[in-house]
């Protein structure tokens, strides 16, 4: 009988250190901000004028969870945006390298770009199911439920072109 050979973890990712750092340095700058400026809260709603709150004060806890996730809404946006554009960027070059190589040989672009599309999607989602959740008005809903839609539809749309067409890319 062989004896199963143990495992031994790996080094933490450099990657993982960066991202729980960044979380725990926004979540010290949310609590400094709360404390010192208390109406900062009010200045990250839109529509909303200095002591006109739409929501219920509970106190300093709750407006530090407040602002942190209002500040994690943003974060996210800002990140699947960035890779939006850092895909389209990327996928645009390799394109104009594997066109100027051979220009009758299919590049596969679209499949890689809608690969950064959805992830940018899955990003915005997470975003708006966040900030619907702190905002809770029919504006918010309603977003959510467009961006819901819209990748639903663009997931929809990719299954069906791979699909018709197979695996291999025809352009």
């Amino acid at each position: 009988m062989e004896v199963p050979e143990k495992r031994t973890r790996g080094k933490t990712s450099t990657l993982t250190v960066v991202l729980i750092s960044v979380i725990v340095a926004f979540t010290v700058l949310g609590i400094i901000i709360c404390i010192v400026d208390p109406n900062f809260v009010f200045s990250l709603q839109p529509g909303v004028g200095a002591g006109e709150p739409s929501y219920v004060i509970g106190g300093l806890v709750y407006e530090i969870i407040y602002v942190l996730l209002l500040m994690a809404t943003y974060i996210l946006y800002l990140a699947g945006g960035g890779i939006i554009f850092f895909g389209g960027a990327l996928v645009t070059v390799r394109f104009v390298q594997s066109k100027l190589r051979d220009p009758d040989k299919p590049s596969g672009v679209s499949r890689n770009l809608a690969g950064y599309l959805n992830l940018g999607l899955a990003f915005f989602i997470g975003a708006e199911i966040i900030r619907t959740v702190v905002l809770r008005n029919t504006l918010e809903f309603e977003l959510l439920g467009f961006i819901i839609a819209s990748r639903g539809l663009f997931s929809l749309i990719l299954y069906l072109e791979r699909r018709w067409h197979g695996t291999a890319e025809t352009e």
